[in-house]
């Protein structure tokens, strides 16, 4: 009887998610994007939690059961990797720490390589004038009260765990207001909007808002 380490069979388990192997350009073997592997079961990836709940030896080790649900022990799995990548590894990764690309050491390639913070934000996209500045009130001690004051607005960020009332709300179905109609008779009030028989907005319209807010609203 061959025993299969538990190594090995995460291999085989996922072999079929053809995102999480690439093509070594010095062995030319196909190699395992371990730190891909690793983010996707750190946001508890669909297809990555499927594959593994797939096998009950897999499923026993790093899946909790409570009732009736199952959960993934997400920090098991990642320490199982990182600690199983130095003696008869299957990456190409040394047991060091670096910058990489997704894939090799920054310093083993010529790459180079663009990130960007706020990644996992949304904007916000709000201004409160079509100027794109907002009215604040700072408390004047000479004066001994309140002193209205503009500054242009600062863009906020609102990341997606900790502000997700925010962005539900930005993400919610937009209504456009105070329409007007302009003809060559000057001004007219807008009863109904002009469309064709498949439905389709045969009027001429402009938008008046944040940018970010009024594509998603036509969107």
């Amino acid at each position: 009887m061959q025993v299969t380490s538990l190594k090995q069979l995460i291999l085989e388990t996922l072999k079929s998610d053809d995102r999480l192997w690439y093509i070594d350009d010095e062995t030319k073997k196909v190699e395992l994007n371990q730190i891909l592997l690793i983010d996707l079961a750190e946001h508890n990836d669909p297809l990555i939690l499927k594959l593994l709940a797939s096998n009950d030896q897999l499923k026993s080790k790093f899946f909790l059961q409570v009732d009736d649900f199952f959960v993934f022990k997400s920090n098991e799995f990642k320490f199982f990797l990182e600690e199983n990548k130095v003696d008869n590894s299957y990456t190409a990764y040394k047991n060091r720490i670096g910058l990489t690309d997704g894939k090799k050491f920054l310093k083993d390639t010529n790459d180079v390589v663009l990130d960007w913070p706020y990644k996992d934000c949304v904007l916000e996209g709000g201004q409160s004038t079509e100027e794109g500045t907002d009215t604040y009130f700072e408390y004047d001690e000479k004066a001994g009260q309140f002193q209205q004051k503009k500054a242009k607005r600062k863009e906020i960020f609102f990341n997606s765990v900790l502000a997700y009332d925010e962005i539900d709300r930005l993400f919610d179905p937009k209504a456009l207001v105070n329409w007007k109609r302009f003809t060559k008779d000057g001004e007219q009030e807008v009863k109904e909007i002009k469309r064709d028989e498949n439905g389709t907005i045969r009027e001429n319209m402009i938008i008046k808002g944040n940018n970010l807010l009024a594509l998603h609203s036509l969107k």
